[in-house]
């Protein structure tokens, strides 16, 4: 059989100023340029990017070297707003260690009221639980920065967190200037310091490697001053989580929780088994019963992307949801 002729594009009829379409003309019309996330004016790329969550934005900096150039690139012009959205997040989540801290810090040496001895307040424990909370602190100045001298002084220099350098006459009113142990602030030395100086990208990957993966949560000062460690899932998901979000997996999520069981996903997706074959799950002990069989958790946007490959719409989806619900 002869092969088939490709057919030639149709003439299309080219109005004349007359308004006479006699003249056909085979000229196709130019496509307009494709336009990219990295050719999006800024205000409209961090209105998109501010709504993504935690996976989402971070998948999007593996799509091409474009998008992750503009997750990354001038945090001090392109993108800052993205990440102190997500920094929010943090601060939003630890509001009671921030409170311990404000209350510490109310108390410090030489500060009016009662109080606290320069040794309890450079004791050793304390030291350590102002270090490992300066990001947070350094977080919350970031996405809150002070509106007085006042407010600066007490965020700065009285909590000891962050660089107690201060400009204008803030610094000659202080007592002792907040510098070295009779002070009671952070000498120049200290581990805390290097927080500040950090860019919000930055900050919120030192924050997510000491928080938990679902409510984002740090340690608890009890916990920082015992050096207990993360309970982290087993699996090829291994992501860090705080005991009260690993037993409510167990029961009906709350929220908008970031892992979905196995169960979850045959129930609220209509996922079978193999359907999730190829996807990273972490395993966790069982908290109705640790003799048990571990917990499978999948990733939530891992989840949703197969529940859209199977269901095609999420109208499907609902659809079947409310159709099993019936029978």
């Amino acid at each position: 059989m002869a092969p088939k002729r490709k057919r030639k594009p149709r003439a299309t009829p080219v109005v004349d100023d007359d308004g006479n379409d006699d003249a056909p003309s085979t000229s196709t019309a130019p496509s307009s340029p494709r336009v990219g996330l990295e050719h999006l004016p800024v205000p409209v790329l961090e209105l998109i990017l501010r709504r993504l969550d935690h996976d989402s934005l971070f998948t999007c900096a593996f799509v091409c070297k474009a998008w992750r150039d503009t997750l990354t690139r001038d945090l001090a012009g392109a993108t800052p707003e993205v990440w102190r959205t997500r920094l929010t997040e943090f601060v939003d989540a630890n509001s009671d260690a921030l409170c311990a801290l404000d209350k510490d810090a109310a108390r410090k040496p030489g500060a009016f009221g009662n109080p606290m001895s320069a040794e309890e307040w450079n004791s050793a424990e304390r030291r350590k639980v102002r270090a490992y909370y300066a990001p947070l602190l350094a977080a919350r100045t970031m996405c809150a920065p002070p509106t007085s001298g006042e407010e600066l002084h007490f965020m700065h220099v009285h909590s000891g967190l962050t660089p107690t350098t201060r400009p204008g006459p803030v610094g000659d009113d202080a007592d002792g200037g907040g510098l070295g142990a009779d002070g009671g602030g952070a000498s120049a030395s200290d581990p805390e310091d290097q927080f500040a100086a950090l860019d919000p990208l930055s900050l919120y990957k030192n924050l997510y490697e000491e928080s938990c993966y679902d409510c984002r949560e740090m340690k608890r000062r009890d916990d920082i001053t015992r050096n207990a460690t993360w309970r982290c899932t087993a699996g090829s998901l291994r992501v860090r989580l705080c005991k009260s979000c690993s037993e409510l997996y167990a029961y009906k999520p709350r929220g908008r929780m970031r892992l979905v069981t196995f169960t979850r996903c045959k129930d609220d997706w209509c996922l079978r088994p193999k359907d999730l074959e190829g996807l990273p799950y972490g395993l966790d002990t069982n908290p109705e019963n640790a003799s048990w069989a571990p917990m499978k958790l999948y990733r939530r946007v891992d989840v949703v992307e197969r529940a859209l490959a199977r269901w095609k719409s999420r109208a499907r989806l609902e659809a079947e949801l409310k159709r099993r619900a019936l029978r």
